[in-house]
């Protein structure tokens, strides 16, 4: 991505994975149905708190929403696919580590 494109491609691409348009992602937000368009055309720019909200909106945090680099991006994969499971499914997950950790313990590795 070309750095003066970067916000806007990048939006573009998180917003694309959601499936949701930029008018229905503008509404969303609180705002006009124009307002990821003009950001997405280079025409506006989010504030700190806007970014914080879009980040928040598309799922991501602002380290996974500027990583650069695929290995670097993979890394933060686990804890943010978490993040979007219910409270039931952490404690699925939970157990699963748990059992793991105990198998561990108990074959001495």
């Amino acid at each position: 991505m070309r750095r003066e494109s970067f916000l806007a491609d990048r939006i573009t691409e998180l917003r694309m994975q959601k499936g949701v348009t930029e008018a229905k992602m503008s509404k969303d937000l609180g705002r006009g149905t124009g307002y990821v368009n003009r950001i997405t055309t280079g025409r506006g720019y989010p504030g700190y708190r806007d970014l914080l909200h879009i980040c928040n909106y598309l799922g991501v945090t602002p380290a996974v929403f500027f990583c650069t680099s695929e290995g670097e991006c993979q890394k933060n994969g686990l804890p943010e696919k978490m993040r979007k499971l219910t409270p039931e499914e952490l404690r699925i997950i939970e157990d699963i580590v748990d059992c793991i950790l105990r198998r561990r313990r108990d074959s001495g590795k």
